[in-house]
């Protein structure tokens, strides 16, 4: 594990990092030394947990060292312990000034996110560290009780006051076992979340509640939402000491609101009647036990309390509990007491003793203003570069959809039927591959726009395209479907500020581009947000010198960006990713709109006022970021699941691989890797002769991938082998760990005899042995994937016998890419005439075609057919236009607008390319290529006559004329 100094901080790490995570983890020691606030924004995907988690405790246990050299220097009275090794290198003898420290003055640390499932992701990057603090997370009775009388109460209120009665009568059997087991090895010496506490409670009969409150008192680390350290009675409740303390706010995004949230509160009715009448029982009880004289006062004071008294909400305390849920309420006016200065709550923090407040997230920008409104001192302050580079990302502002209708979700607009159309005809494009999230700006818009797609068909080709999934309960289905290898991957609705923006990750396929509809501005006629305006405008105009605050008007936009570059952060997960962003609404090609996207965003915005470019543009970004990323793969491609393999061991090995590549293929490697050096070393000498594209990995080891061209050549045979060796090692890794060394052996040798033989019953007959090891059907899927094409059957078919379970075989499995490739193209020609099937259903060229002018009059008659008159003319005047100024981009831009609105008119797409001159057919081409796969080569296409190839011209040797007044295109 790579160690590296920072501000003299022995820091371990799991890789080697990269600068923007060193700035970063220097940031984070330089608050933790000087004592003061930081502010950090890093880009999502930038490992900022990792390097928080890292930096922190690494800054801690340098903390403890400097005690134990002062210790060592009191006892040895000056003199070295060690003569090459002076004490003075084992760290400052006085950390925080000249003021003695001691072993109870190290810091704890308190790391608050916005969700436990967020705090569950930090806790399992903190495992894959190798810090082991103590830690504890802070959790309600709601997630932490086992107890299941009181957990079948429907109140709250009444779970509380339960809990609290089993406990001071000791009759809950879970409490009592708490004493005896906050000490036991496996629990303290354990890093556990929330879902980790209850299974360790449930198995012990030990109550997780209090254990995790045992636990907190000898925590180095305490997680917890940062709702229960923002509010006062939360913080008491759960006896939180903050003196001394660093304090960690990680997505801290939301932290404005929650400051707000936590120091507002309601009063209604009910709860001021309730509290008169609470006095009331109060006052009589000390009447009866007062003088006659007192009484008499008392008696004064409750007639005035019921003058007081609104009759509307008298409640009958039959009722002995005021509290109860129960209890009848009437509904009336709310007096709310409504916090609009966030910084109120953070100087209360500051004013407990905190040593350090960091706030982190990646989208915090601009920093001026969110700094401006906690009223705290930032000293250091950090916005961070992002870890991908410039083919790893792609922003376009889509201001028209395909139908040239202007985009915008502004309020006189957003529900316009024209508006909803074109969105839905841009949504409908099947551009970009797997995953695709869509945002909107709220709930309500994006139920009525889904509605006004069921009802008009929009749904419906979306659907045909990639199945719809809507938050709230997409999340795990969303997973199934990518996890299917014959999936092409999701659409995935979401809202701006909703579940999926703030705590999903959509990693590598489960999110190639995301979809914002809009700017998610708050509701401008919410009394909250009309009271917050009318708050920051007028303390804009009453600010005292050297104070900055935000006018009503820059907040509004500020919240509406926030919530975009949130939902943005979803598409790039790690260094490895790649994806597409499309900012679907003209006000986002406003210059003071653009300024407000991430600062690692803002470069690579492209403005477009076509469509269709934004169809070749983006298409061509995915031909090439699927060749020059060197892309980990996937999770569920592996055959492991997630819980066995995760994403960030990927990427971890991934960065490794990334740094050692050189190396790797000269290195000799361990036994435990036997002979894959030389499937290595094959691969290098055998890989320069074959123009064929492997079908499986072994294929690609025996036979290469060099093809010709420019695109190839960049990429480069040593990224190719690392993505290679990237997918070995990863496997051979999680074989390692579960088989036995013999066995582990066995499968090698059979691997490499499968590899030179073609032979698939060696390797079957080695596989019977994993039957004697556990996980054997994750380990079999595994091996699927070095299964040749046309042994898959088979070895699925083995894989059943053993365990009971496919390897998820599918006919098209067993197809060569070759035979893929046929089978694309032949689906994709549905001309009329000139074709018929074959025995395997395919279709093919008749012996004889059918003459030119048939071809083009076919090929007429369709998109007539398809796009009727209308923009049939629109197709006639751009390819005459395109006759004239040889204008590709024009060209394209139409066609691509008429024959992408629906799935069927595809064909229409791809038989185009007759119209295409030679000089542009490689760039058409690679378009087709990215929109639906290896397309057509010359052969597909009508030839060009000798005197069009003399002009530079690639139409098929069939006279037409355009007629100008009946704008047709006709035969001659």
């Amino acid at each position: 594990m790579p160690s590296l100094n920072l501000h003299g901080v022995a820091v371990d790490f799991p890789f080697p990092p990269y600068d923007c995570q060193k700035d970063y983890m220097t940031k984070v020691i330089e608050c933790l030394q000087k004592k003061v606030n930081g502010i950090l924004e890093s880009p999502t995907g930038t490992g900022k947990t990792l390097c928080l988690l890292c930096a922190t405790l690494a800054w801690r246990e340098h903390f403890k060292d400097t005690i134990s050299a002062r210790k060592v220097a009191e006892r040895l009275g000056g003199e070295e312990m060690f003569t090459n090794t002076p004490l003075s290198s084992w760290g400052t003898a006085a950390t925080d000034g000249n003021t003695p420290i001691y072993y109870t003055d190290v810091p704890k640390i308190i790391y608050a996110s916005r969700t436990h499932s967020q705090l569950a992701q930090v806790i399992s990057e903190l495992k894959n560290t190798s810090y082991r603090p103590k830690v504890c997370v802070l959790g309600s009775r709601e997630q932490l009780c086992i107890n299941q009388e009181v957990m079948h109460q429907e109140s709250n209120h009444v779970k509380v006051h339960m809990c609290r009665a089993k406990v001071s009568t000791r009759s809950c059997v879970y409490y009592n076992n708490v004493e005896e087991r906050s000490t036991d090895r496996d629990l303290v010496n354990s890093i556990l979340d929330v879902e980790d506490l209850v299974k360790f409670g449930k198995k012990q009969r030990v109550c997780p509640y209090y254990l995790s409150r045992s636990l907190k008192q000898q925590a180095d680390v305490i997680f917890m939402p940062y709702n229960y350290l923002l509010d006062p009675k939360s913080r008491r409740a759960h006896n939180i000491e903050l003196n001394g303390a660093v304090v960690i706010f990680d997505e801290a995004h939301n932290v404005e609101k929650t400051c707000e949230e936590s120091t507002s509160f309601d009063l209604t009715p009910y709860d001021i009647a309730s509290a008169i009448n609470a006095v009331d029982r109060l006052l009589v009880e000390q009447a009866k036990e007062a003088s006659h004289g007192q009484t008499l006062s008392i008696s004064i004071c409750l007639a005035q309390v019921h003058i007081h008294r609104d009759t509307s909400y008298h409640r009958k305390k039959q009722s002995t509990d005021v509290w109860a849920s129960s209890s009848p309420k009437k509904q009336g006016n709310v007096l709310s007491y409504w916090c609009f200065s966030p910084g109120f709550s953070m100087q209360d923090l500051v004013n407990q003793g905190v040593r350090c407040i960091i706030l982190t997230s990646g989208t915090l920008s601009p920093l001026s203003s969110f700094t401006s409104e906690m009223r705290i001192e930032f000293p250091v302050c950090l916005e961070n570069s992002h870890v991908i580079e410039r083919d790893q990302i792609f922003v376009s502002i889509i201001e028209r959809g395909p139908d040239g209708v202007q985009l915008s979700s502004a309020f006189d607009r957003r529900f316009v039927p024209e508006n909803m159309a074109s969105l839905g005809n841009t949504v409908g494009n099947r551009v970009v591959p797997h995953g695709l999230l869509v945002f909107f700006p709220s709930f309500p818009l994006m139920e009525k726009t889904l509605d006004f797609w069921r009802a008009n068909g929009h749904a419906d080709r979306i659907e045909n395209i990639k199945p719809m999934f809507v938050e709230p309960k997409g999340k795990g289905t969303f997973a199934e479907v990518i996890n299917d290898p014959a999936s092409k991957g999701g659409t995935f609705f979401a809202v701006c500020r909703g579940k999926a923006s703030e705590g999903l990750d959509f990693a590598d396929t489960f999110g190639r581009g995301v979809i914002i509809t809009g700017l998610p501005f708050p509701p401008k006629m919410d009394p909250r947000v009309i009271l917050k305006m009318q708050f920051l405008d007028e303390m804009s105009r009453n600010k005292a010198p050297g104070l900055k605050y935000l006018s009503g008007q820059e907040w509004y936009k500020q919240q509406a960006f926030r919530a975009v570059n949130q939902a943005i952060g979803r598409v790039i997960r790690h260094k490895q990713d790649y994806g597409a962003i499309f900012l679907c609404d003209q006000r986002f090609k406003n210059s003071d709109a653009r300024a407000q996207l991430p600062s690692w965003v803002r470069p690579y915005v492209r403005l477009y006022d076509g469509f269709g470019n934004v169809v070749r543009d983006v298409s061509q970004f995915f031909r090439v970021a699927q060749k020059m990323v060197l892309c980990f793969p996937d999770r569920q491609s592996s055959g492991f699941t997630s819980s066995s393999f995760s994403q960030s061991s990927h990427t971890q090995k991934a960065k490794v691989l990334d740094t050692h590549l050189p190396s790797l293929k000269r290195r000799r490697l361990s036994d435990e890797a036997i002979g894959m050096t030389s499937i290595c070393t094959e691969y290098e000498r055998q890989g320069q002769d074959s123009q064929r594209r492997p079908a499986n990995l072994l294929d690609a080891l025996e036979q290469g991938d060099h093809r010709s061209g420019e695109a190839d050549d960049a990429v480069g045979k040593e990224e190719k082998v690392a993505c290679f060796l990237q997918l070995l090692f990863a496997f051979l890794a999680e074989m390692k760990k579960s088989l036995s060394q013999v066995n582990f052996n066995h499968i090698i040798q059979a691997l490499q005899t499968y590899k030179k033989t073609d032979n698939l019953d060696v390797l079957l007959t080695e596989t019977a042995v994993l039957t004697e090891d556990t996980n054997t059907h994750s380990l079999l899927r595994g091996l699927y994937q070095f299964i040749r094409p046309h042994h898959k059957k088979k070895f699925d078919e083995k894989c059943q016998e053993l365990t009971g379970q496919d390897c998820g075989y599918k006919p098209d499995h067993s197809l060569s890419k070759d035979e893929k490739k046929v089978l694309m193209l032949q689906s994709a020609q549905l001309n009329k005439g000139g074709h018929h099937l074959n025995q395997q259903g395919l279709r093919e060229p008749q012996t004889g075609s059918a003459p030119k002018n048939e071809v083009l009059t076919a090929f007429l008659t369709d998109v007539k057919t398809a796009l009727g008159a209308e923009k049939s003319t629109q197709l006639f005047q751009a390819i005459h236009s395109y006759r004239k100024t040889d204008s590709y981009e024009n060209l394209v831009t139409t066609v691509v607008n008429l024959f992408t609105e629906r799935d069927e008119d595809f064909n229409l797409l791809v038989r185009f390319c007759m119209f295409i001159r030679a000089h542009h057919k490689k760039q058409y081409k690679e378009m087709l290529d990215g929109l639906i796969g290896p397309s057509v080569s010359a052969d597909d296409v009508p030839a060009a006559s000798e005197d069009q190839q003399s002009k530079g011209e690639g139409q098929p040797n069939v006279p037409y004329n355009y007629d100008k007044n009946s704008h047709k295109c006709q035969i001659e």
